[in-house]
């Protein structure tokens, strides 16, 4: 015993591997091996490297023993080594390497055997006793401890032919090895390795699928050779993905079966019904959110573990996912939607494009996808959502706008931060209200504006609280006239205010913009300020006595620039009157269209108090001059 503890343990160290279980199956074809099985033979091609992404330590995955066989006799201390190559031929002519594939060293006479995994480079070394292996042969078996790729109850799987009486001391190279019955072993062992993609992509701490198992599932995937096409299912009730025969060549496809496997694996078998789930189900089409959840969850598995948005079908079609949002008519809104469900779980994960996405700014990682979904039994998109703020994950506004770039809106409050004004898109109509959120932090005035494009018309409204239902002010002028809201923070608390826009007429494009005062323009004094062509309001305090006349100037330096010029006023009585809309000016000159005119106005307040002073910009932006006389 002690001499196979040393076996044991020198195999351990080499290649991570344990010994291997009993139950050797066999291919549909090619039968060759020394008890029947398909044979392996040499590879010729030079194989793809695997992407840079996936895991690429010469040693195989943690984790992944195989059984001791018991019908096997005691192991001899090794002096002997094994070593080769295991790859396979997609269906595009490409050869890969297989990684963590089992490599079984045998003997045809004793039955000695131990197996070891392939690394990511699909190598193998395995240390034996030479005395013990006289008639030596090596079998590649689609199996490890967390995944098997079987036919019915026979597990796929290759052999050498026999190299006798090796001898002790030396390495014997079996060399590069692919499956010998053609298609068939080569789609079982891509089957394989696309097992092994969803093992590195998937988060490992205890060595399972399921991070809260103590005893492990193993996945098994049942890729029938033979039969009729369009049958890859889940099978809930035997815990099997199902493959029809040219599905390996759809390696996407694979794996969104897998990712059915893994939810129900984490779910502990309480996996969701699919009663009323239309067969077959179009992403693209509005079904109930149980359904988008299913299927929405597999495919952004699919996409995951691909580090790609590009889902590959069977047929050649592809859909890149990260593309649809709102004003896509062939694609219907919200999480019932499996698009929109595939879509928002992509996003969550994701790098943005530079900030090309108008609302997903957000990029996390799988990990925090995958840890909710193995700690919750969640049945919906919303419910998934619930439980992830449940587990601390961020819920905030910065991951709502990933949901919502994919049409599903769980009160996103678009964030507007001071003086950065935000172009949003060209919407078809209807088009959903925009809601934003935003927060005054000095005891000035501060404006919300709206700049609509030509020829639309955009309405704004400013609420007290996220759910926006306290009203407290809008403004909806006609045409291309800047819409804005003022608040005066002098009288009322600052804090956070939600505005809402809505879209009178369309389709067409608008710029938003909130805007803090800063400044004072002091009695009988000027300000000379800069703003882009992007920006749409400026604001700034004044102080003024009741009854004393006063006359306020813009002078724009450009000669295309058009600005107005409003002066806003509150009663300190009434707090109602804290928020000002436009047409609730105390004074306002508007803009010539003429351009680089200046504007004016002169009036008699009625109060002393802090007035604010809002200019608008309703073309481009430039040098401007505020004076005060």
């Amino acid at each position: 015993m002690r001499a196979a503890r040393r076996t044991v343990l020198t195999v351990v160290l080499t290649v991570l591997c344990a010994l291997a279980g009993s139950g050797v199956g066999w291919a549909a074809s090619g039968h060759g091996g020394p008890d029947g099985e398909s044979t392996a033979v040499a590879a010729k091609a030079v194989a793809a490297k695997r992407p840079a992404w996936q895991a690429t330590s010469s040693a195989p995955s943690p984790g992944l023993p195989a059984e001791r066989r018991s019908a096997a006799p005691a192991l001899l201390a090794c002096d002997t080594h094994a070593v080769g190559t295991w790859g396979y031929t997609d269906q595009a002519g490409v050869r890969h390497n297989g990684m963590n594939i089992q490599v079984q060293v045998r003997d045809l006479l004793t039955g000695a055997l131990i197996a070891g995994l392939t690394d990511s480079a699909g190598r193998f070394d395995i240390c034996f006793g030479a005395a013990q292996f006289t008639q030596l042969y090596v079998t590649i078996k689609a199996e490890n401890a967390a995944w098997r790729v079987q036919n019915g109850t026979d597990i796929y799987n290759w052999s050498t032919p026999v190299r006798a009486n090796p001898a002790a001391g030396s390495t014997v190279n079996f060399g590069g090895l692919l499956p010998g019955d053609g298609v068939t072993g080569n789609r079982a062992a891509h089957a394989f390795d696309v097992g092994n993609d969803a093992w590195l992509g998937v988060p490992h701490s205890n060595g399972c699928w399921d991070p809260k198992d103590t005893t492990c599932r193993q996945l098994r995937i049942n890729w029938l050779n033979t039969g009729p096409e369009d049958m890859d299912h889940y099978d809930q009730v035997g815990n099997v993905v199902l493959l029809s025969p040219g599905t390996p060549d759809a390696p996407m496809e694979v794996m969104h079966e897998i990712g059915h496997a893994l939810m129900d694996d984490v779910y502990n078998d309480a996996f969701p019904s699919t009663a009323g789930c239309p067969v077959p189900h179009p992403p693209s089409q509005a079904s109930t959110a149980v359904c988008a959840w299913i299927e929405g969850w597999a495919t952004f598995f699919s996409l995951a573990m691909n580090h790609t948005p590009v889902y590959q079908f069977r047929n050649g079609a592809s859909t890149n996912f990260e593309i649809p949002s709102w004003g896509f008519a062939s694609v219907a809104n919200g999480d019932v939607t499996e698009e929109r469900v595939i879509g928002a779980l992509w996003d969550l994960i994701d790098i943005n494009s530079g900030g090309s996405e108008t609302w997903d700014q957000h990029s996390e990682g799988f990990g925090a996808a995958f840890s909710t979904l193995a700690h919750h039994v969640d049945n919906t998109l919303a419910s998934f959502w619930t439980s992830r703020g449940t587990d601390g994950f961020d819920v905030s506004d910065a991951s709502l706008g990933s949901l919502y770039q994919n049409t599903i809106d769980y009160g996103y409050r678009k964030p507007l931060l001071d003086a950065q004004p935000q172009f949003l898109p060209t919407f078809t109509q209807p088009t959903p209200p925009q809601n934003f959120g935003l927060t005054t932090a000095v005891h000035s005035w501060s404006v919300i504006a709206l700049r609509p494009s030509n020829p639309t018309d955009f309405d704004l409204q400013l609420y007290d609280d996220r759910a926006q239902t306290t009203f407290l002010g809008g403004s909806s002028l006609n045409d291309q006239a800047v819409d804005f809201v003022a608040i005066d923070s002098n009288l009322r608390p600052v804090g956070d205010y939600y505005p809402r826009v809505n879209q009178f007429r369309g389709p067409g494009t608008y710029t938003i913009e909130s805007v803090m005062g800063f400044d004072t323009l002091q009695p009988g004094s000027s300000t000379t300020f800069h703003l882009n062509d992007a920006q749409v309001a400026a604001v700034q305090d004044t102080p003024l006595t009741a009854g004393v006349p006063v006359t306020i100037t813009l002078t724009p330096q450009s000669p295309i620039s058009v600005a107005s010029l409003f002066v806003m006023g509150d009663d300190p009585g009434n707090p109602s009157s804290f928020v000002q809309a436009r047409v609730s000016a105390v004074a306002s000159a508007v803009g010539s269209n003429s351009g680089g005119q200046p504007v004016s106005v002169t009036f008699t307040p009625t109060r002393t108090a802090e007035y604010g002073i809002v200019t608008t910009f309703d073309n481009v932006g430039g040098d401007y001059t505020l004076t005060r006389s």
